[in-house]
Parts: C-alpha cells; structure tokens; sequence
C-alpha cells in the first residue's frame, strides 16, 4: 500500500527557528505585528503549533527573538554606511553616515523598525534582546566619541540622545507621514535627510 509523503514545510532544512522568524517577517508585512501568532508563523512553517513552542514559549517569546535579530541587523546597516566612506573619512562625516545607515535600515524596513520598539508585544527584560539593542548603538556611541573626545558622561549622553532622538522621529515620522510636504516627494526627502544630518553633526561637535 502506498502512502502520500507529508507535505513539508519551509523547516525541511532542519533550520525551524529560521523558518519561524521569517514567517514572523511575512505577516508584519502583510498586516502588521498584531496579525502574528505563534500559531499561524508554525502553519506558514509546516509544522504543528506544539513543535513551534519549544523554541519561543509564546508569541511574546517569537516576537522578541525577531525584534533582537532586528537590532543586529540595524547595526550592520550602521557599519555598511560607514564602510562605504573612504579611510580618511572625518570624525564628523563618520557620525553622519551612523545616522545614513540607520535611516537606510528603517526605509527598507518600516514594519520591522517600528516593531523594534513596542515594548508592549516584546519582552524588554529579555538578555539577548537588551544585549543586541546596546549593540545596535555601537557605531553611534564610537563615532560620537570620535567628535567630541573631550566630551564628559553628561556631555556625550546628551549628544548621543540628541542625535539619536533626531534620526530615530525623523524616520518615524517620514514613515507615518510619507506624503508630507517636508520630505515628499523625492528628491526632497533625500535632502531633508541629509540637511538634518548636517544639522544634527553640527550641534554635537565640541
């Protein structure tokens, strides 16, 4: 007797975790992050909603191992923009491209960037997310270093809160508001982005 091979699912490979993150990818896209359940991510995946737990627990569990995958990757589009600048780059033009490379990283992709940061469906008590959320500021944190050197703890946080907080509302708004008349259409919002950059290297410089 001939039996029919169960279908299988995008874990065939043996990688589950993986396939689970990017189902997770998938429905952030298609309907937002309040669509995701850890039920439909392991239908997506071939697999039962019980081989799916062991590794997040819940759906908290899934939605913080892909925020904390998140935060990696937004410091590697940090470090690409700032491998793009040729060796005798600045310390001023070294902290602009910081802020070019997480702009970059939030306009191909703003479901993910703004899911980075809802504390309310992610666990911010979690080690590795806490780990990768400091990480993902690192090229930050040095190439402010770099332009202020004499800068002291009270100085820098202020200088590392004001360019962070300028980046980071800038392409939070730029995604609620695409249409604004401030950035819309291109090419303006390519010089918007490059103005406020200059604006914001120029106040933190000592």
């Amino acid at each position: 007797m001939s039996v029919t091979p169960k279908t299988r699912g995008r874990h065939h490979h043996g990688d589950l975790r993986r396939a689970l993150l990017d189902a997770v990818a998938e429905i952030v896209e298609e309907s937002g992050p309040e669509a995701v359940s850890l039920r439909e991510c392991a239908r997506r995946a071939g697999v039962s909603h019980s081989a799916a737990t062991p590794h997040f627990g819940d759906k908290r569990g899934l939605m913080t191992a892909f925020a904390t995958e998140k935060a990696q990757r937004l410091r590697g589009a940090m470090e690409a923009a700032l491998a793009a600048l040729p060796e005798d780059a600045s310390p001023a033009e070294r902290l602009a491209a910081t802020g070019r490379g997480y702009m970059a990283f939030a306009r191909e992709n703003p479901a993910h960037f703004r899911l980075m940061f809802r504390t309310d469906l992610i666990d911010p008590e979690d080690p590795a997310w806490n780990d990768a959320s400091r990480q993902s500021r690192a090229p930050l944190d040095a190439a402010m270093r770099a332009v202020a050197p004499g800068a002291d703890d009270r100085a820098l946080r202020a200088r590392l809160t004001l360019a962070w907080a300028g980046v980071h509302g800038f392409c939070t708004l730029r995604a609620e508001a695409p249409r604004s008349e401030l950035w819309h259409p291109e090419p303006r919002g390519a010089e918007v982005a490059e103005d406020l950059l200059a604006l914001l290297v120029g106040a933190c410089r000592p």
